[in-house]
């Protein structure tokens, strides 16, 4: 009960909180801070104490591929929302992910060699992220729509409740897999492009990439310190490596 009980208050607590920051700081300032552990810790965290510390680490290689996934749904995204509206935008971002996370679970690969890949894969998106287009007239919706805080916090506890629930049945690498599914990034990348166009949209999702080596090496680290350290002195230590990172891309890629 206590574990539903945190699943059904911190996650929308967290994406309240993202949007907030977003709307008042800015959609790459969102995008950055939108990219920390904010929904795969919480994930991670369940995974361990419903499954098992062992099943929390054997998800870790599988979420880092979901990661390399993520890059590609965020590039998508970019690219197709300069031409498409959110939806058709969307649903082939979607496709990109998933495509790329079945190419990825068919290649052995170690952490280590995951890691890496990710990093590389990273650098080379943020070197061709779209960018948007000169004077694009951004549509006229001022405000958002009724009730969207609202509907970002309840599709985002759905998406944890049925990942957890679904971890037994899935196992190890296939949770880790869709663990960084891109439920907070689709809501902030689809909200920007329907109130602000693809030039916000690309913005944010260029935050969110900026963050992902931070994010990325947080996940990464949590396969070596859980072994050693409780679930929170792991978490903080990792936290701590994944805000100094993010503050260090922010200046290179910002």
């Amino acid at each position: 009960m206590n574990i539903l009980f945190f699943k059904l208050t911190i996650i929308p607590l967290v994406i309240g909180l993202i949007t907030l920051i977003s709307r008042k700081w800015g959609n790459r300032v969102g995008g950055v801070v939108g990219s920390m552990p904010w929904v795969a810790g919480p994930i991670l965290v369940f995974f361990i104490l419903e499954q098992g510390k062992d099943f929390g680490i054997r998800s870790i290689p599988g979420i880092l591929m979901g990661i390399i996934a993520l890059v590609s749904f965020c590039y998508c995204y970019a690219l197709f929302s300069k031409r498409m509206k959110w939806l058709p935008t969307l649903l082939l971002s979607y496709v990109a992910f998933a495509l790329t996370a079945l190419v990825l679970d068919a290649i052995p690969l170690t952490i280590w060699g995951i890691y890496g890949l990710a990093l590389v894969v990273i650098t080379i998106a943020l070197y061709y992220f779209p960018r948007p287009l000169v004077g694009q007239a951004a549509p006229s919706r001022a405000k958002p729509p009724k009730y969207d805080l609202l509907f970002r916090m309840l599709v985002a506890t759905l998406f944890v409740l049925t990942i957890t629930g679904l971890a037994a049945i899935l196992g190890p690498s296939w949770s880790g897999v869709l663990t960084p599914f891109p439920i907070l990034t689709s809501i902030l990348a689809i909200f920007n492009h329907y109130l602000q166009g693809s030039t916000a949209a690309i913005t944010v999702l260029r935050g969110i990439m900026i963050g992902l080596v931070g994010f990325t090496t947080f996940l990464f680290l949590q396969a070596f310190l859980l072994h050693e350290f409780s679930v929170v002195v792991a978490f903080l230590i990792a936290l701590v490596v994944n805000a100094v990172i993010n503050l260090v891309s922010s200046r290179v890629w910002g």
